[in-house]
């Protein structure tokens, strides 16, 4: 393509008459939503065409330079509040960008003298792709950009990095590789003195030891982090966060009497300040706790709590899938099948209430996961039906179809094989709303 499409002289128009003028033409189309800015869309055939103008114009390299600067500040400004009251509008924000990320961290990573814009980049995301769920994406991300350096690197940007692949990792279930990340970013991030972060990884590394038993190095981390995140002010939501953390750390110790006392704190924190998903978590540890001591009556009570609260997020969709995925870890990392079963059945019920769709895999990890449970439980029919409803509902072809075949297989092996295959047949006959329907059926 030639330039004679272009305009001659770009530096005498200015940005907004240029947008006003594309406007009038219809080469951009203004878009409006209620409480949003507005945003411009562009034809994907105009924006292919742009590209090639840009390509030929010598000045590609530092249009996409330029770019990138700009979203490194956009994520790092969503960063801080991320783990604030505002969390929610500021995820939409990220996400009504995740276009113009991916390709900000594709030039990062492909650029030879932007690897610390790649580690700051990726590791100012790493909480957001934390909270949408996209575990798998943002470990890539964070792999690749860290790839790229060594372990003389000591930067804080690193250090950061480190901490968003250990997070990932551990939600993932991937406990040896969160260890590895989070250990070395714990060495770095008390090295530079950044004190919030510094506590966040004492955080997961504490919760990592708890389970594997050593809880008296786990509650020396746990009230590190906790006073030094109170030095740094009064923050109700690291209060709250803290507070969470060492309600896990007493549940995974058999000191069910203490964990109870801190989730219903943290609980009232999280509340307080609007933030669903980890109150939705404080209520599930309390409804398998309040449930192991017999309080029926309180079991019912907490439940209708969980689903009164999830039906307030701005995002019931995500939250649902936020909440299957933790129920993902706590079965597959910890091997605790009651508050996954918990995790699962909110996940569902929060799609059933609200009539979300568009979910499918959350929905299909809730039904393998508590057809995982029925199984642990010796209920053959139960765990062959909803493993028949998850893979009747799995597209052809499906990536997670290999990982549902193996958890069949798995589970078959421990169970009466006839009963467990006719509870296949019946749940491959299922709709999706009905699978649902039926998850559910013995929940509270």
């Amino acid at each position: 393509m030639g330039n004679a499409h272009c305009p001659p002289d770009r530096a005498s128009v200015s940005v907004l008459d240029a947008v006003t003028s594309l406007l009038d033409t219809s080469l951009l189309v203004q878009m409006e939503r209620q409480g949003e800015e507005a945003r411009l869309l562009m034809l994907e055939t105009v924006r292919e065409y742009g590209l090639e103008c840009l390509a030929g114009s010598g000045e590609e390299a530092a249009v996409y330079e330029r770019h990138a600067h700009y979203f490194l500040t956009v994520a790092e400004e969503a960063e801080l509040h991320l783990t604030r009251p505002e969390q929610e509008v500021w995820q939409e924000r990220l996400s009504r960008e995740e276009a113009n990320l991916r390709a900000a961290l594709a030039w990062c990573k492909a650029t030879p003298d932007a690897v610390e814009m790649g580690l700051r980049l990726a590791g100012a995301l790493c909480y957001y792709w934390f909270l949408q769920s996209s575990l798998r994406e943002g470990r890539t991300w964070l792999e690749a950009m860290l790839a790229r350096t060594g372990s003389t690197d000591r930067s804080a940007a690193r250090g950061r990095a480190l901490f968003g692949a250990g997070l990932l990792a551990w939600a993932e279930g991937d406990v040896e590789a969160a260890t590895r990340c989070l250990e070395e970013s714990l060495s770095i991030c008390r090295e530079a003195g950044d004190r919030r972060y510094t506590s966040y990884a004492e955080m997961i590394v504490g919760n990592i030891l708890s389970r594997q038993g050593n809880n008296v190095q786990a509650r020396h981390l746990s009230e590190e982090s906790h006073t030094r995140l109170k030095g740094l002010g009064d923050d109700a939501w690291d209060e709250a966060f803290t507070l969470y953390d060492r309600g896990m750390i007493a549940y995974h110790s058999g000191d069910p009497a203490a964990a109870r006392a801190h989730f219903e704190e943290s609980l009232r924190l999280f509340r307080k300040l609007g933030e669903a998903r980890h109150a939705s978590l404080a209520l599930s540890f309390l409804l398998v706790i309040v449930a192991s001591q017999g309080d029926e009556e309180m079991v019912r009570s907490l439940y209708q709590q969980s689903l009164t609260l999830m039906q307030q997020a701005r995002n019931p969709g995500a939250l649902g899938l936020f909440l299957i995925n933790n129920g993902e870890m706590w079965l597959h990392s910890y091997g605790d099948e009651p508050l996954a079963q918990v995790l699962y059945r909110l996940g569902l019920s929060l799609w059933r209430d609200m009539q979300q769709g568009g979910q499918g895999i959350g929905i299909l990890k809730a039904l393998a996961g508590l057809a995982e449970v029925a199984a642990a439980q010796g209920k053959a029919e139960r765990a062959g039906r909803l493993f028949g409803a998850a893979a009747h509902l799995l597209p052809s072809d499906s990536l997670e179809r290999q990982d549902v075949n193996g958890r069949v297989a798995a589970s078959r092996v421990k169970l009466d094989a006839a009963t467990f295959e006719a509870g296949l047949c019946a749940g491959q006959a299922m709709m999706q709303e009905q699978a649902i329907t039926d998850a559910l059926q013995d929940g509270h």
